[in-house]
């Protein structure tokens, strides 16, 4: 089984990063480490990626960060100016065009241009300045997992370097490979959590901070493997507005952690279960694993700012279970590809 496999090499990924990838997380700090600005340029599951890049690169390094339009650059040949600015390209296989041309346009521009892709001599690695390669070895699931994971401990590291460079507190990733040793092993929970979950429709999807790149890149693997209509928020825009769909018994998924946004972890579910939603949960927080109707508990401890690399792999443990629940394989999602080319 492919996509299971690659599920379970993880902590081997993450340990090879944690090794190998610290020098060349410290040439891309200091490159960056002048900026005035970033633009993160991605698609898929990259650009959830991306998301999480956005809360280190802003909450760690203290740079502003914007997730690129890569349409104003190849559709409308309007680009905005990249100057004085850093660009990162992120992409497994690196054989985005769009992504690609982001970059090459910030290149030309003279901005700093990174590419963190998992091939060595792809068109996003000829396009940037420096490339963070991911080390995962090759992945052949449709679906990714271990590239996504090594995309987020990429970010972590680079932002780390970027912090430090930057004279701000550096981030500690000490603990994480035996946070994501405990993460793949939580299969049986996971396991138990779909069939708690059931064969729904639809599916509400939600994370603050952090947690909302969980939420975006778990309601996308149970599109692509389970085929339901996963909704994902930040629990934040969610109260503002689609709140009102909610009706008594709707699913809803809460990725929240301990930490900064933990009691509004809390008073969400509380208020979520009160309108009637059926209330499930990925979380280290025990209180929040009480109210809900099913969740999966981890216990390692983890800085808030790294459990997204953990609580995703039991995201990518659940959509599988869940295409199961309904008869699907997951190693073939249908109408997909390995690789998309999008211009």
């Amino acid at each position: 089984m492919t996509l299971g496999s690659e599920l379970a090499e993880q902590p081997k990924v993450v340990r090879r990063l944690l090794a190998e990838g610290w020098p060349d997380a410290r040439e891309c700090g200091r490159r960056l480490a002048r900026v005035e600005h970033l633009t993160l340029a991605a698609r898929g599951s990259s650009d959830n990626a991306a998301t999480y890049g956005k809360y280190l690169f802003e909450g760690l390094a203290g740079v502003v960060t914007a997730l690129a339009a890569p349409s104003l650059v190849t559709r409308y040949g309007l680009a905005p100016s990249f100057a004085r600015g850093g660009v990162i390209g992120i992409s497994q296989s690196g054989a985005g065009p769009d992504v690609a041309a982001v970059v090459s346009e910030a290149r030309a521009a003279r901005a700093a241009t990174i590419a963190i892709t998992n091939r060595a001599g792809s068109l996003l690695a000829r396009s940037a300045e420096r490339t963070f390669l991911l080390r995962a070895g090759p992945e052949r699931a449709v679906a990714a997992t271990k590239t996504y994971t090594a995309t987020c401990v990429a970010l972590a590291l680079i932002a780390a370097t970027l912090a430090e460079a930057r004279g701000r507190s550096a981030l500690s990733l000490a603990g994480l490979d035996l946070a994501l040793d405990e993460a793949v092993g939580l299969d049986p929970e996971a396991r138990r959590l779909a069939r708690a979950i059931g064969r729904p429709r639809h599916i509400v999807v939600l994370g603050r901070g952090f947690e909302y790149a969980s939420a975006l890149e778990c309601a996308l693997k149970i599109k692509e493997l389970g085929r339901i209509w996963a909704e994902p928020y930040s629990s934040a825009d969610f109260l503002h507005g689609p709140v009102a769909l909610l009706r008594k018994g709707t699913p809803v998924l809460v990725f929240a952690a301990r930490g900064s946004t933990g009691s509004e972890g809390r008073s969400t579910v509380d208020g979520l279960r009160r309108r009637g939603a059926r209330l499930y949960a990925v979380t280290n927080d025990p209180a929040i694993a009480e109210r809900a109707d099913g969740a999966v508990l981890l216990e390692r401890p983890l800085s808030e700012a790294l459990m997204p690399i953990t609580f995703v792999v039991v995201a990518q443990h659940l959509a599988i279970a869940l295409a199961r629940l309904r008869g699907l394989d997951p190693e073939r999602p249908a109408g997909l590809s390995k690789v998309t080319r999008t211009r």
